[in-house]
């Protein structure tokens, strides 16, 4: 039951995309370092936003699109293990095809790849640190003019704790996630395209993972993740003149809590509800959907080493202003993810 219900958590979790406040993506999940033995992960998820305007005639902004992961666990004995994980944490898709901001789009994309070691105490108690390296990029479009850049990769740092008492599946883990402080460089074009330079930051973050067993066949399981967006700006200078792209005035909180039911020795299936608040004011043209609330469904089926997890999401967003126009609407989530236990 434990570990075929945190498989479709962790699916889940890929479809649980479209389901973040501002530009938060995969929430930096490291769920993979507490499976079992040497374990391999790979997810996929497409996401289909709508959300609209009726003022001003405004008929889209944020677009399609689709986010990728994987992650490989190995156990070197009964207390070390290790985990590489790459996933795409921050991100936006946005275009704006009638109103004021007509022609502006905003497409940004990330990578980051983290390594983390975990010790395993005996006691129950495990401690887990490491370090991610992290690359942004992408093109904003305002009336400032176009921006096209990109950073280097970068370094961060996490450290975490868990608590776990396996004979009733209960488990509590805490992880940091350092701020990641970027120089970037590019073009910065309005008249004449000129070379631009800048820097961006990325959020600290903390992540509260928990699980336990609440009846036979059925875990309860859920999260909390908090990132530290306020104060946080891409800022660049070139012969175009300094510019101020990216302003967030809040921090953005996400809960997600779960049920999940082991039907039988190959499936499982699980209900969550979501809620991902703090982006209803600040940084509107890059993020036009506020506050998030969601439901998703899953279910995961197991054959031998092989595990097959699915998740659907329903994400409807809050009323967010971009200037004048009040943009609201709703998203479509699906994510499968395939795990190989050896």
């Amino acid at each position: 039951m434990k570990k075929q219900t945190l498989t479709i958590a962790a699916a889940l979790t890929v479809a649980a995309t479209a389901a973040q406040a501002g530009i938060d993506r995969s929430g930096q999940d490291i769920g993979v370092l507490f499976e079992e033995g040497n374990y391999f992960q790979f997810g996929v998820a497409n996401v289909s936003p709508d959300i609209t305007s009726d003022s001003f005639g405004v008929t889209q902004s944020a677009v399609p699109f689709s986010t990728f992961s994987f992650g490989y666990k190995h156990q070197f004995n009964d207390n070390l293990s290790f985990a590489l994980i790459w996933d795409q944490p921050y991100g936006a898709d946005v275009q704006y095809i009638d109103g004021p901001a007509a022609g502006g789009y905003a497409f940004i994309d990330s990578q980051q790849l983290t390594g983390i070691l975990r010790y395993e105490m005996g006691n129950g108690f495990s401690v887990h640190g490491g370090a991610f390296m992290q690359k942004i990029s992408g093109e904003i479009l305002t009336t400032s003019g176009l921006l096209i850049a990109e950073t280097g990769n970068e370094l961060g740092g996490v450290a975490g704790v868990a608590y776990e008492k396996p004979e009733i599946a209960l488990r509590v883990a805490l992880t940091y996630f350092t701020g990641v402080d970027h120089e970037l460089s590019g073009i910065h074009a309005t008249l004449g395209p000129a070379a631009a330079t800048g820097t961006v930051s990325m959020p600290e973050a903390f992540n509260l993972d928990f699980q336990t067993g609440i009846a036979q066949n059925t875990l309860l399981f859920g999260s909390v993740r908090h990132a530290k967006y306020d104060g946080i700006t891409l800022s660049t200078t070139s012969a175009n003149g300094a510019v101020d792209w990216v302003d967030f005035v809040d921090d953005v909180t996400t809960y997600e809590l779960g049920v999940g039911r082991k039907l039988n020795d190959n499936w499982s299936v699980a209900l969550t509800l979501g809620y991902s608040g703090g982006a209803d004011t600040g940084t509107t043209f890059l993020a036009p959907a506020g506050s998030a609330t969601s439901v998703g469904l899953g279910a995961s089926y197991t054959t031998g080493d092989i595990k097959i997890s699915g998740g659907v999401r329903y994400t409807q967003f809050a009323e967010k202003s971009v200037g004048p126009v009040p943009f609201e609407g709703s998203a479509l989530s699906a994510g499968l993810s395939v795990g190989i236990a050896f």
